[in-house]
C-alpha cells in the first residue's frame, strides 16, 4: 500500500502509528515551536502541546501527561539541564523520554545532557528527517515498553491467581489437623513451588474411621504446564468412586491409563499412594517411580521401595502393592525430589542418604512433630529457595 506524503518523509516506512502519542515542546521561540510541531505532525503525532515559560512546565506535564518532552536548552532564563534533572528526580517522569535540542552540540555538552538524564539530543537547526527518526524511535520504544510492562503485570496477576487456585487443591492446615485428630496421628506438611506455580500435588482421603490414605505426586517440569497437569490429576481423583480408592495398585493403574490419554508425550508424574489401616496396623502402598518414602520405627529410619512405572508414560504399565507394618509411635515421611535433590552453595546434592540422616536427626530433636526442625535444617544448609517444587508430609501414629 502506498504511503501518503503526509505520513512519510523521503518515502520511509512510517512504522508504528503514533497518532495516540502526545508530545510537549518546551521552547520560547515561536518559529522553533512551529517548525517542531510541523515535523512531529509529519511523524504522525496529532497531539502536540507547547509551553514557553519555566513556571508553566510542571503544570503542563500534569495536564498533558505527555509521552515525550522536547526541551530547547537555549531558552532565555531557563536551564534545560536543571529541568531535565528535576524531571528525573520525580518518580512520575523518571521514564519519560526527554529529547534536548541545542545549537551547541559539543561533545562535552552532550555528555552533560546525558548525565542529567536526557534520552537523546538533536542539534539546531533541526533537520526534519533526523528529528522524525529520533522522535519515532523513542516513542515506539516507550510504547513497546508500556505494552511489555502491561503484559508482564497481567501475567503476574494471573500467575498469582493460579497459585492461589493450586494452593486450594492441597489440604489446608486446619483440615490436616482435624484429620489427624480423627485418626490419632500427627500430620505435618509443607507445599512450596519453585516458581509461582508448580507440578506437585498431595492430598488426604479418609476411607473410613480406621483407614486414612495419602497421595503425593510430582509432575515432570515446572511452571504452567506442570501446574495444569496437577489440576488434571486433581480432577481425575475427584471423579473416582470411593471403591477406586481402596486398592493403591489398582488406583495407580487407573490413573496411569487416564493420564496417558490426556498428557502430551514426554510428560508424566511420579506418585505414591498409601493406605494406613489402624485396625490392622499396616501400611499398604503402591508407587510410580516416586522418591523412596522413609519409614521410622523403633529400629530407626529406613527407605521404602517406591520404584515403578511413571504415571502417564506407558499404557501397559502395571503397579503392585507393598505392605509393611505401621504401628503406634511409627512414622512415615513422604517428599518430592525437590527436597532430596537440593544443592548446597558448593553444588553438592543432598541425596536420599543425606535426607535420611537429616530425617533421623530431626526426629531425635522432636519425635512427634519433626518436620519444622527438618525444614529449618534444610533451609540453613541448602537455602530457603529450592530449584524444584517441594512437597513434604510427615505422619506419625500416636
Amino acid at each position: 500500500m502506498p504511503v501518503s506524503a503526509s505520513h512519510s518523509l523521503y518515502g520511509l516506512d512510517p512504522g508504528i502509528p503514533l497518532h495516540g502519542q502526545r508530545v510537549l515542546i518546551v521552547d520560547d521561540n515561536t518559529f522553533n515551536r512551529r517548525t517542531l510541531t510541523r515535523f512531529l505532525t509529519w511523524a504522525g503525532i496529532r497531539r502536540v502541546d507547547a509551553v514557553t515559560e519555566t513556571d508553566e512546565i510542571m503544570a503542563a506535564l500534569e495536564t498533558v501527561n505527555p509521552d515525550m518532552v522536547v526541551i530547547d536548552c537555549d531558552m532565555a532564563g531557563l536551564d534545560g539541564i536543571a529541568l531535565c534533572r528535576r524531571l528525573r528526580d520525580d518518580r512520575r517522569w523518571r521514564d519519560l523520554p526527554v529529547v534536548m535540542q541545542t545549537g551547541l552540540p559539543s561533545d562535552q555538552f552532550r555528555a552533560v545532557c546525558f548525565q542529567a538524564g536526557a534520552t537523546d539530543i538533536i542539534g539546531k537547526p533541526v533537520n526534519p528527517g533526523e528529528c522524525i527518526a529520533r522522535v519515532r524511535y523513542h516513542l515506539e520504544r516507550r510504547q513497546l515498553i508500556h505494552e511489555l510492562r502491561g503484559f508482564r503485570e497481567r501475567v503476574e496477576r494471573e500467575l498469582m491467581q493460579a497459585r492461589d487456585m493450586q494452593l486450594a487443591l492441597v489440604p489446608e492446615t486446619a483440615h490436616v489437623a482435624a484429620v489427624g485428630e480423627r485418626h490419632a496421628m500427627w500430620i505435618d506438611a509443607a507445599f512450596r513451588s519453585s516458581d509461582e506455580i508448580g507440578g506437585d500435588f498431595w492430598s488426604l482421603f479418609e476411607l473410613d474411621g480406621e483407614r486414612l490414605a495419602v497421595f503425593v505426586a510430582d509432575f515432570s517440569g515446572h511452571g504452567i504446564t506442570a501446574a495444569i497437569n496437577a489440576f488434571r490429576l486433581h480432577t481425575l481423583l475427584l471423579r473416582l468412586a470411593p471403591t477406586d480408592m481402596a486398592d493403591p495398585a489398582a488406583l495407580l493403574t487407573l490413573l496411569n491409563q487416564r493420564l496417558k490419554e490426556i498428557l502430551p508425550v514426554g510428560q508424566f508424574a511420579t506418585a505414591f499412594y498409601g493406605i494406613i489401616d489402624r485396625a490392622t496396623g499396616l501400611l499398604t502402598y503402591s508407587a510410580a517411580g516416586a522418591p523412596n518414602p522413609i519409614l521410622g520405627t523403633g529400629g530407626g529410619f529406613r527407605p521404602l521401595d517406591a520404584s515403578g512405572f511413571l504415571l502417564g508414560a506407558f499404557y501397559e504399565a502395571a503397579f503392585e502393592n507393598h505392605v509393611v507394618p505401621f504401628s503406634r509411635g511409627e512414622s512415615l515421611f513422604l517428599y518430592s525430589d525437590g527436597l532430596s535433590e537440593a544443592q548446597d552453595m558448593f553444588g553438592c546434592m543432598m541425596g536420599e542418604d543425606g535426607l535420611l540422616n537429616l530425617v533421623a536427626d530431626a526426629a531425635r530433636r522432636n519425635h512427634a512433630r519433626p518436620l519444622p526442625c527438618l525444614l529449618d535444617t534444610v533451609a540453613s544448609r541448602y537455602g530457603d529457595r529450592l530449584h524444584d517444587d517441594l512437597t513434604a508430609v510427615w505422619i506419625t501414629r500416636r
